[in-house]
């Protein structure tokens, strides 16, 4: 997966993924961000929805996360689990 976080218009940190799932599509995320603990959550077109929870590392360039799928087309079940995402 690979997410693009960026401010909207109003200037909200928003994320945009690009899932390669087949269960999941791509969605836009809402980023909360306190000191170096972040949110990143949201929910695609097909109800699925996904929230990822943790901190970036000391470079601030590794999120280091736990995330929670929610699982609501059939195509999916629910799941959980950890991983990083690292900025390009």
């Amino acid at each position: 997966m690979t997410v693009e976080i960026g401010a909207d218009l109003n200037g909200n940190l928003v994320g945009t993924t690009n899932s390669a799932a087949d269960c999941f599509a791509d969605t836009s995320l809402q980023v909360t961000l306190k000191g170096t603990e972040v949110v990143l959550a949201g929910s695609d077109p097909e109800g699925n929805s996904i929230t990822f929870r943790g901190s970036a590392d000391n470079s601030g360039t590794i999120l280091n996360l736990n995330y929670i799928l929610n699982g609501a087309n059939g195509k999916c079940e629910s799941d959980n689990g950890a991983g990083t995402l690292g900025k390009r």
